[in-house]
Parts: C-alpha cells; sequence; structure tokens
C-alpha cells in the first residue's frame, strides 16, 4: 500500500511527461514511416512514367506540359477558368474533378451535393501550392499534368497528380463579367427596356408564360409566395456562351417554395441562397406567370460568390452573372 501511494505521488509529476514523449516518439515513428511510404510512392510514379528531375521546378512539384498555350500566363490579382482532375498516386483514384463524366469513378462525389461540374473560376494564389505554381508556368489554352508531394498538397502523405487545361485568363473580373452579361443579353435579344431596378441592384427581367395578362395583381409585403425555380450559371469562357449549369432548383421538388415576402422567410422548401436579385424578381410577378431573371454579380453574389462551408468548395465564384428561371404558382394574402 505504501509502495502504490509513493509511485502515485511520484506519476503524478512525471507520468505526464512520460505520455508526451512515448506519445511524441510513436508519432515522430508513424510520420517518417508515411515519409518513407509517399516517397517510394513517388519514386515508383515518376519512374513508371518516364518523369525526370529535369522536369522539377523550384516549387518541389513535377510539371509535364502536355499542350502549349498561346493566350496570358496567370499573375496575382488574376482569375482563372480551369477544367482539372487531381488523382491519389497510390491507386489512381479521384479526389476532384470538375468533370461530370467522372462523377462515377468519384467516390465522395455525393458527399459535395451542390458542386457544379464543369469549368471553375476561382482567384488565382487561392489553391494549394501545387497549383499554384503550376498555374503560373501555364499559358492560356494549355495543358499540363502536375505531379505534386503532399506538401504542396494537404500535408497528408498522399501525393497527387493533377490534370489541368487552363480555359482562360481573366485579368479584370469586373470588366470580364460585364463583357460578358452584354454579350448574353444580346444573344438572347433583350432590349435595356427590360432593365429593373430597386435601390442599389438592378436585373434583367423577362415574363415568358403570362397566365392570366389582365391580371395587375402582384406581389406585396406579408404575401406568400409559392413558386419554382431553377438558378444556372452564365458562361462566357469559351467562343460560346451557355448557361446551361444549374447550381440550384427545386423545379422535380413535389412541392414549392414557400416565402413570406417582405419578412424574408420561408415556410416551406429548402434554398442554397436567396439573392437580392431573385427578390426583385419574385416582386414583380404575378400568380400563374413564368418569369426569366438574369441577375448581374451585384445582385446575385457579388465579389463573395456562394460557397459550401461544410466541404470548403465553391458553387457559385465571385464575379458571376446567374439566371434565374422562376414560376410563381400562387400568391396568399396574410390573414
Amino acid at each position: 500500500m505504501f509502495f502504490m501511494m509513493r509511485i502515485f505521488k511520484f506519476g503524478q509529476i512525471i507520468l505526464p511527461v512520460l505520455i508526451t514523449m512515448m506519445v511524441t516518439g510513436c508519432l515522430k515513428d508513424d510520420w517518417e514511416e508515411k515519409a518513407r511510404h509517399e516517397k517510394e510512392i513517388l519514386e515508383t510514379y515518376l519512374q513508371n512514367h518516364n518523369i525526370t528531375e529535369q522536369q522539377k521546378t523550384a516549387g518541389g512539384i513535377y510539371f509535364i506540359e502536355q499542350v502549349a498555350g498561346t493566350g496570358l500566363t496567370p499573375r496575382n490579382g488574376n482569375f482563372v477558368v480551369i477544367n482539372f482532375t487531381g488523382r491519389y498516386l497510390e491507386d489512381g483514384s479521384i479526389h476532384e474533378t470538375s468533370y461530370d463524366s467522372l462523377k462515377p469513378e468519384w467516390e465522395n462525389a455525393d458527399l459535395y451535393s451542390f458542386f457544379v461540374f464543369g469549368p471553375l473560376k476561382f482567384q488565382f494564389g487561392n489553391s494549394i501550392t501545387g497549383i499554384n505554381e503550376g498555374l503560373s508556368l501555364m499559358k492560356e489554352g494549355g495543358k499540363a499534368q502536375l505531379v505534386i508531394p503532399s506538401d504542396r498538397a494537404f500535408y497528408d502523405y498522399k501525393p497527387l497528380v493533377y490534370e489541368i487545361h487552363l480555359l482562360k485568363v481573366i485579368r479584370n473580373p469586373v470588366q470580364y463579367e460585364d463583357s460578358v452579361l452584354n454579350a448574353y443579353l444580346e444573344t438572347k435579344g433583350i432590349e435595356s427596356d427590360r432593365l429593373l431596378v430597386s435601390g442599389s441592384d438592378s436585373i434583367y427581367f423577362v415574363e415568358t408564360v403570362v397566365n392570366n395578362p389582365l391580371d395587375s395583381l402582384t406581389v406585396e409585403q406579408n404575401d406568400t409566395v409559392l413558386f419554382r425555380y431553377s438558378a444556372r450559371l452564365i458562361d462566357g469562357f469559351g467562343p460560346v456562351i451557355h448557361d446551361d449549369r444549374v447550381f440550384d432548383s427545386n423545379m422535380e421538388e413535389e412541392k414549392p417554395i414557400e416565402y413570406v415576402f417582405g419578412a424574408n422567410r420561408l415556410i416551406f422548401g429548402s434554398m442554397i441562397a436567396f439573392p437580392d436579385g431573385l427578390r426583385i424578381a419574385i416582386d414583380n410577378m404575378r400568380a400563374g406567370t413564368h418569369a426569366t431573371a438574369i441577375l448581374p454579380y451585384k445582385a446575385a453574389f457579388d465579389d463573395k460568390g456562394l460557397y459550401s462551408t461544410t466541404y470548403g468548395y465553391t458553387i457559385v465564384p465571385k464575379y458571376q452573372t446567374v439566371v434565374y428561371d422562376i414560376i410563381v404558382e400562387s400568391i396568399k394574402s396574410p390573414d
């Protein structure tokens, strides 16, 4: 009993130190083993793909140019538009991709339920170190393979290989998006008289289906609006402007959204976000009408964009023009 008491008192002082030393030693051994394993994976991949040390960059990645670009090279303050696939070197499984054709192969695709497949627009420099360096070595239109050790990625001892296609370099995102908006309006034949202004925001608004042209009753404060919507990105990175990438929709849901106008409150249904431009559109709609609302970036998600805070991916990029197709099924006045 005396022995046990002495051990207890003695242990109060040195036991935490012993535990710390033991844990640190175990962790060190574990880290060293993982580092050795990563080195083996890298060496095997480089050898099997005839990648030499001459292709290693100053930053420590391996850069293999596949198609030489002829356009701009990104620099600080620019935005870029890329297509990409990142795979783990060890087993070739997909870490992330922009190609919807690879979705069945991407094990974690279902976790990213709001991820919009297709080219990604983001601010240059806001990616992992290896991607940032790789893009800095590319020109617009180019394609390259980047072999990225984990200390240039996620520090998880899992090296990656990325296939990158640099579609567009955007020097000034505001001027660029204004030009995309103007080109889209011209393509769709939408004139300036379709512009709706509310406060500091403005949108382009076109009724596409009118249930009763004589009905002038629109939404009032505290009315409950039952509506459906589909929200799409407007992409201007290619020779033709596209608007077919849906980032949010309830068109296929059993019931419409129920929204108390003015109180900014949803009674039924859920949405990723409710931008100010959508409120302007609904404010001008009548029961039974369908409309298309084109939201310049300021009336949409402005210079913040829309992100999944859970998984940290972009849903709507910064400075992005979007379009909403809206159906107002009914409008209910407050009791």
